[in-house]
């Protein structure tokens, strides 16, 4: 756990899905991910998923997501297995990362795979620690404010978003640095930030 934070590997990820709701029977209709060595993307995930449902038209308009784009792809429980052996037992990053990990533990449940055992961490809050004074910590704020190149019209679309963030977290990792926090194991000290361990 004293591995310093710049220089881990780790997966950044984004699911897109059919609602907000995993227990009440939403389902990823995508996951979008990079794997992040030394600040620097070397390998990518990205999988459209057939829920095996028509979408809600207020999905199909966020996310451009069509149910013609789905039909003939993998099923959850294909991809979230093929997903997990691809992440390994890395840690993982998402933006508001309950939402994510909520449909990941819902997938493990559903399948019998078992329980998510990865430390994930949560880019909302560490923006909410870093950047304490400012309103606003979603990811079309954040891209502003870390100076990162940003297409609105590909934003909710897995891979993208996955991009967008780990990004963002790149820099953010610096900011830590200079506020004395500079492994995994400093990282443990905020459950706000790291929100599974």
């Amino acid at each position: 756990m004293n591995n310093n934070l710049i220089d881990m590997t780790y997966v950044v990820f984004d699911l897109e899905t059919t609602g907000l709701y995993p227990n009440s029977g939403d389902s990823m209709i995508e996951i979008g991910a990079v794997k992040i060595k030394d600040g620097k993307i070397i390998d990518r995930y990205d999988e459209l998923i057939n829920p095996c449902v028509p979408l809600n038209l207020d999905i199909v308009k966020i996310t451009g997501i069509t149910d013609e784009m789905l039909k003939n792809k993998r099923t959850e429980e294909e991809c979230i297995k093929d997903f997990m052996a691809w992440v390994g037992d890395l840690p993982m990053v998402a933006h508001n990362a309950k939402f994510d990990v909520s449909f990941i533990d819902n997938a493990y449940s559903k399948y019998n795979l078992g329980k998510l055992s990865n430390i994930v961490i949560d880019t909302l809050g560490l923006s909410r620690y870093l950047e304490s004074s400012e309103k606003y910590h979603n990811l079309a704020t954040l891209v502003k404010r870390y100076d990162i190149p940003w297409d609105e019209d590909k934003h909710h679309r897995g891979d993208y978003d996955s991009e967008g963030t780990a990004l963002i977290f790149d820099k953010m990792l610096r900011k830590l640095e200079l506020n004395n926090i500079k492994t995994m194991g400093d990282l443990l000290n905020y459950p706000f930030i790291v929100i599974r361990k």
